[in-house]
């Protein structure tokens, strides 16, 4: 489009020529254009230039809006890029030859939300920059933002053309029963429903018209019209099965494992609202039990499980279940068995009659003792465990505990001692009975007066030095026992062997220590020391020296008088302290 001074001069040339022939216009146009047009605008070559020109002005915006209808449309509302246009020149050059584009579109930045109104989501986001799948036309503003514009429609205009009603570009159209929201139509699925194909209905693709006003629509009726039609008066969608029936208001409430039962069970071969025998369990219950028991079932069951019901046994049957008895079915004790014990426990017929209540009733088989003991198992067994390992000795309790807790009844009750007639005859309760004397005579067998059973491998926790002839005082109380009575091998009065020497034992100092003075005093070690350290007390007292401790004697100590020398003793010679020191002056004093 001519924008230089020759442009201008030729357009005033071709109106001074406007009055020539067509053939001749056509070829001063030609003579006068700056360049070929491009193929869209091919119709206007030769003398049409005022069609887009108008004298003495450039190219108009008026004249080009009036071929390009639509973009005049857009421009009016404000929509699209054109919402702002003001010169069609700005961004369209002609005379750029044939193949000149002057449609320049960045794919890439081009919102087509914001530009063109309608959003490409979900599977049309993959044809943002693959406009020709859609503007198949040379211009844009041709396309329709309808489904059928691009897709064929299945439903061949049965269901409407609003497409997105029942479809999304979310997922493909072929997917939309996973993302159609059923609610949004006039039969909501719930329940069961919601896990029908959508062909178990809509079967040949047909989505209009299908019935639903009533069950019988989709669902066999299976009780031969007995009841109205109304099937939700006693059904839900949720299992399809008996929900709603208010059983509560019949002359029969459900309860317990009855509310589990189908009513075909109790409502059989009959119609629904025929009456039904419910006056007693037998009506539908077989007495298991024979004509060992009569009365009311409802004494013993309830309607919570049939099987545990609410029999006190130990009121009504004076036997009390305790123990391992407490978690046994009836009819382990209650039971007809066949002759070969072949027919399951579960299908045995319990029988009530002539249940007894000894333990050798139902465990003949396994006494151990073989009716030695009788047959009084309670005296010595549990039912917590049934072992004697609970078993307590009344006769002496104390001396069954400790160590003797662990001990098996067979340690003590040998099978010669286990015969009936011996069973008044209870084993002795002296120690020597069963454990071998570890003094070797040396001691009295009164064990009890030192050991305890309840101490770990009965140590001697109840001995005390306390009552012997030597109470242990001072340093003594924690000297260790071997220190005076060492492990030996030798005679002992019961026999020769090993063991800790307890007798004969001296109480003399001289017999565990020895003598540090070499014989200068007499074995009276208590004179001087004491056993709270062995070392001479300041309170000692030389006898018959009080005069000579007096005055300035009285400030020594022993060691100044009495020092250790190596001499002749009367025990040997030796290094020891020196005691005979005499009253010589002269004895401490050489120079007098």
């Amino acid at each position: 489009m001519c924008r230089s001074s020759a442009e201008r001069l030729a357009l005033c040339l071709l109106l001074l020529l406007c009055g020539a022939s067509a053939a001749a216009a056509g070829q001063l146009g030609a003579l006068l254009s700056p360049g070929p047009l491009s193929k869209a605008h091919r119709s206007l070559e030769g003398a049409k230039c005022a069609q887009c020109h108008e004298a003495g002005r450039k190219v108009s915006a008026t004249r080009c809006l009036t071929c390009h209808t639509p973009v005049a449309e857009r421009i009016a509302a404000r929509k699209g890029v054109h919402r702002q246009v003001t010169e069609c020149v700005s961004c369209h050059v002609e005379h750029a030859g044939v193949d000149g584009d002057l449609r320049h579109l960045d794919t890439a930045r081009f919102n087509h939300a914001t530009e063109a109104g309608y959003a490409l989501d979900g599977t049309h986001a993959r044809l943002a920059r693959q406009c020709a799948s859609c503007h198949t036309g040379r211009s844009y503003l041709d396309a329709r933002p309808a489904c059928a514009t691009c897709h064929a429609d299945p439903h061949k205009g049965a269901l409407g053309a609003t497409c997105t009603a029942c479809h999304s570009t979310a997922a493909a159209f072929r997917d939309a029963r996973t993302h159609f929201d059923h609610a949004t139509a006039r039969f909501p699925l719930t329940g069961a429903h919601q896990r029908t194909t959508c062909e178990q209905c809509h079967k040949g693709g047909v989505f209009r018209g299908v019935a639903f006003a009533s069950c019988t629509a989709c669902h066999t009726e299976p009780h031969e019209g007995r009841f109205s039609a109304s099937c939700t008066s006693c059904h839900t969608t949720a299992t399809w099965r008996t929900q709603t029936v208010q059983h509560a208001k019949t002359a029969f409430p459900l309860k317990g494992a009855h509310v589990q039962v189908a009513c075909a069970k109790c409502h059989a071969g009959t119609a629904m609202t025929a009456p039904v025998r419910y006056g007693s369990c037998a009506a539908c219950h077989v007495n298991v039990h024979r004509e060992s028991i009569t009365g009311d079932c409802a004494t013993c069951h309830t309607e919570t499980s049939f099987r545990n019901g609410t029999f006190d046994h130990a009121t009504q049957a004076r036997f009390p279940l305790e123990g391992k008895h407490t978690a046994l079915a009836c009819v382990k004790c209650h039971t007809t068995v066949s002759a070969d014990n072949t027919v399951p426990l579960a299908r045995r017929t319990a029988d009530f009659s002539g249940a007894r209540t000894e333990c050798a009733s139902c465990h003949a088989d396994v006494d151990p003792h073989k009716g030695a003991f009788g047959r009084a198992c309670d005296a010595c067994h549990r039912t917590a465990t049934f072992a004697a390992k609970d078993f307590r000795h009344p006769q002496a309790p104390d001396f069954f505990a400790g160590e003797h807790r662990a001990v098996t009844c067979e340690k003590c009750h040998v099978p010669d001692r286990a015969l009936q007639p011996a069973r008044a005859a209870l084993p002795s309760f002296a120690c020597g009975t069963c454990h071998t004397d570890p003094h070797l005579g040396q001691l009295s067998q009164t064990c009890e007066t030192c050991h305890r059973v309840d101490a770990g491998k009965f140590a001697a926790a109840a001995f005390s030095h306390a009552r012997t002839q030597l109470p242990l005082t001072g340093r003594h109380e924690t000297t260790g026992c071997e220190k005076c009575h060492p492990r030996e091998t030798r005679a002992f009065p019961s026999r020769t062997g090993t063991a800790v020497r307890y007798r004969p034992t001296e109480a003399t100092c001289v017999t565990c220590h020895t003598d540090p003075h070499l014989g200068q005093v007499d074995q009276r070690c208590e004179t001087c020391h004491t056993a709270t350290s062995f070392k001479v007390g300041a309170a000692y007292r030389h006898t018959d020296l009080d005069d000579f401790f007096q005055g300035f004697h009285g400030r020594y100590t022993c060691r100044d008088c009495h020092k250790p020398e190596r001499r002749h003793y009367p025990a040997g010679d030796g290094l020891a302290v020196r005691f005979n020191v005499g009253r010589a002056c002269a004895s401490c004093h050489p120079q007098f």
